[in-house]
């Protein structure tokens, strides 16, 4: 059939119309001024889950009362007299995006209102499995994020808290410039690791390389020829050519002087005048050499005390402390303590070719322990137990003492009232599981991780956390 033909047969081209807009996915009603629904096609009746016998049978307002329609977004239309969206879910659990437009003849009385209503539960589906998956995928990223700051001695830094995640990005800003930066923490929580970071994300990676120097570990009066280098026949054993210091040996990159607050209150002065002019002389020698060193320094103990004390020179460490980075104790990072077990469990089991897994008892001990010693002192336990246990689960008997002590102390209070008279065993057991249940669940966030602990699938422990309504 030809245009023309159509256009000039106004049977064949209500015809083609009715089809054409029975055949759209969306739902279409045109509702009369009295809210009866005269026309509607059939994706309406699947959205909707009305019969064509309740249409018929009953208006807009009646299906309303019903309970039949959630809101008739048309009567709205009616009334405000302008087009009206809305979204509404039907008794089907579809939820539809409505929209109502009322139209009018030329003297602005109302005709009918013609509704297009969208099905958008998949489309919501769909946007709240993006958000689930969004949400897993950071969840997923937050527990697998290792940023690996690799040092000298090869060791690493795993982190999964916020508190870490930030000093990261600061490092990363603060790599960009030269300024000097102090790392302030606790012995073991890796401040050489964070300023070898440091290093390695700036261009003097490329250009020069990164020196560490434990001012505590070095000999009071081998500290200065070691820091500057020394002139020959310096003083007695001396080598004959004279040696170049550490400051020269780090030219174009960067020098770590770790345990900085032990350095010599005598040379300190001298570190100063390094800073301001980035020159050094060397022991027994005369002559100014020009240096181009990144400065960082680290320390475990109160600075601002040991200038009270006078053992540490205030203008030296206002000179340090321009930039600065505080790296928390780990019993105050309780994230990074299951990432740096699980990360450790698995670097020693690769190391020594084996296949350790902790048991969930021990595992927990280990999160409830406070770390004194920081990330070193969890990574030489994870080893010991890996290399001393016999079994490939390993469990809390081979914990050293420190470690054990204490630890069950917490549970035996929250259970020790469970064995009470007048209850039945299986009331008794119940009771117990839901203290215990409860006790992990305070203790470890998420539940996930809770789960892995108690060595249960998570479908389980949220049932029975439902259970117990905990």
């Amino acid at each position: 059939m030809k245009r023309d033909e159509i256009v000039q047969n106004p049977f064949e081209s209500e015809f083609l119309l009715r089809n054409l807009i029975n055949s759209l996915y969306d739902g279409i009603t045109i509702t009369d001024p009295q809210g009866n629904i005269n026309w509607y096609n059939r994706s309406f009746l699947r959205i909707s889950g009305l019969t064509p016998y309740q249409i018929s049978g009953n208006t807009m307002y009646e299906l309303v009362e019903k309970g039949l329609l959630e809101r008739a977004v048309a009567l709205d239309a009616m009334k405000q007299k302008k087009t009206v969206n809305n979204i509404s879910k039907y008794p089907t659990g579809v939820e539809a995006l409505i929209t109502s437009t009322p139209i009018f003849d030329n003297e602005k009385n109302l005709l009918f209102v013609i509704s297009n209503v969208r099905d958008i539960t998949e489309l919501n589906k769909l946007k709240h499995d993006l958000y689930e998956t969004t949400t897993l995928t950071k969840s997923y990223r937050q527990t697998l994020q290792e940023i690996q700051l690799s040092n000298v001695d090869g060791n690493q830094i795993i982190y999964r808290s916020p508190v870490m995640e930030k000093i990261v990005l600061l490092a990363n800003k603060f790599s960009v410039v030269d300024t000097p930066i102090l790392i302030l923490g606790e012995s073991g929580v890796g401040k050489d690791v964070l300023a070898n970071y440091i290093h390695s994300v700036s261009d003097r990676n490329e250009k020069g390389p990164f020196v560490k120097v434990n001012c505590g570990a070095i000999p009071e009066h081998l500290l200065e020829s070691e820091l500057f280098g020394y002139e020959a026949g310096a003083f007695t054993g001396a080598n004959r050519q004279g040696k170049a210091g550490l400051f020269q040996v780090a030219n174009n990159g960067t020098i770590f002087l770790d345990e900085i607050g032990d350095m010599p209150y005598s040379l300190q002065v001298k570190l100063l005048g390094v800073l301001q002019d980035m020159k050094i002389q060397r022991v027994g020698g005369t002559k100014s050499i020009p240096i181009n060193v990144r400065v960082i320094a680290a320390t475990n103990a109160n600075l601002e005390d040991m200038i009270k004390e006078k053992r540490f020179r205030e203008d030296l460490y206002f000179r340090l402390n321009v930039l600065s980075l505080n790296i928390p104790p780990l019993r105050e990072r309780w994230d990074d303590v299951f990432v740096l077990l699980n990360h450790f469990l698995h670097f020693f089991n690769q190391k020594h070719n084996m296949k350790k897994t902790f048991s969930p008892i021990l595992m927990n001990m280990l999160m409830e322990y406070r770390w004194p010693g920081n990330v070193r002192e969890l990574k030489n336990i994870v080893e010991r137990l890996v290399v001393v246990s016999d079994e490939d689960t390993i469990d809390e008997t081979l914990l050293p003492p420190p470690v054990r002590s204490g630890q069950h102390k917490e549970i035996n209070t929250v259970i020790n009232d469970d064995c009470q008279t007048g209850l039945t065993l299986k009331e008794m057991l119940d009771e117990h599981e839901r203290k215990i249940l409860s006790y992990y669940i305070s203790k470890n966030k998420p539940l996930k991780k809770c789960a892995e602990i108690l060595g249960m699938d998570l479908t389980t422990l949220f049932r029975k956390k439902k259970r117990y309504g905990l």
